[in-house]
């Protein structure tokens, strides 16, 4: 932490013992990688919102066409959608907000925003961070980058917001990932998807790591992009064990977070 840093009040959170990844969750990470056969595909996303649980919720797969698919499932007793939404807004506005998250893997984060006007986004939670981009630097186990995330409203994504209510669905929150570092636009789609539980809400999360990459502009038909989307290509720049790293990553992260995200919201929201 920055001198400055050391004298906010959250600060003590830098210096907690982050929060243990349930004994649970590490025996299905540890499980190793699942049949192909078992990943939720993109295009079928809203089986979220049926009842129950799927085939994978916490473990990752290697995909025979060279992406990565990831799912971690976290218990997030007394936090609510809400809370959530707030902190997705509230966070990125400085860096020690996301160190606190994940102290040892967190180093800073910026926007691509007006500070300023961020800041004072009335309204929603949810809706003050949707198709603003995040520019955090962290390490999910293949060394520091700066990504880019842009969150997108989750009908953009792919979601049946109409189904929201009957599903129990406490928020959902989308990204379109990519890496400042590599000068990659987009390389990972992920979502959180957060259904109210008796005693809080649980988030489901999902990632296709190198389904689809854009390595420049929006056209995936440009002939750089077709490339970049190829087996061998994804086989060069997807790191070996991502899919384990990530889930461990996302674990601890989110595990952390349902731990001091109360306390967060009642002294700051």
């Amino acid at each position: 932490m920055s001198t400055s840093e050391q004298k906010e009040p959250y600060a003590e959170y830098f210096r907690r013992k982050p929060a243990g990844i349930p004994a649970e969750t590490l025996r299905a990470i540890e499980k190793g990688p699942h049949s192909h056969a078992l990943v939720l595909p993109l295009e079928d996303i809203n089986a979220l919102l049926s009842p129950g649980y799927l085939d994978i919720e916490t473990g990752f797969c290697n995909m025979p066409d060279g992406s990565v698919y990831v799912a971690v499932k976290t218990e997030m007793p007394k936090v609510t959608g809400d809370m959530l939404d707030w902190w997705f807004w509230w966070h990125p506005m400085q860096s020690l907000r996301y160190k606190i998250w994940f102290p040892q893997a967190h180093f800073s984060v910026s926007l691509d925003a007006d500070l300023e006007e961020y800041s004072k986004r009335s309204g929603p939670y949810a809706e003050r961070y949707w198709n603003t981009a995040n520019f955090p630097r962290e390490d999910v186990g293949a060394g520091a980058e700066t990504l880019s995330i842009k969150f997108v409203r989750p009908s953009d994504f792919g979601f049946d917001e109409s189904r929201f209510e009957k599903a129990g669905v406490a928020t959902v929150f989308c990204g379109l990932v990519g890496s400042k570092s590599k000068h990659v636009k987009q390389h990972t789609l992920m979502c959180h998807f957060v259904r109210n539980v008796d005693e809080g809400v649980e988030m489901r999360s999902r990632f296709w790591i190198g389904k689809k990459i854009l390595v420049y502009g929006d056209n995936e038909n440009s002939p750089v992009n077709r490339l970049a989307n190829t087996k061998l290509i994804r086989k060069i720049a997807i790191p070996k064990n991502i899919g384990r790293s990530m889930a461990m990553h996302c674990a601890q992260e989110y595990n952390n977070l349902a731990e001091i995200l109360p306390e967060l919201y009642r002294a700051y929201a």
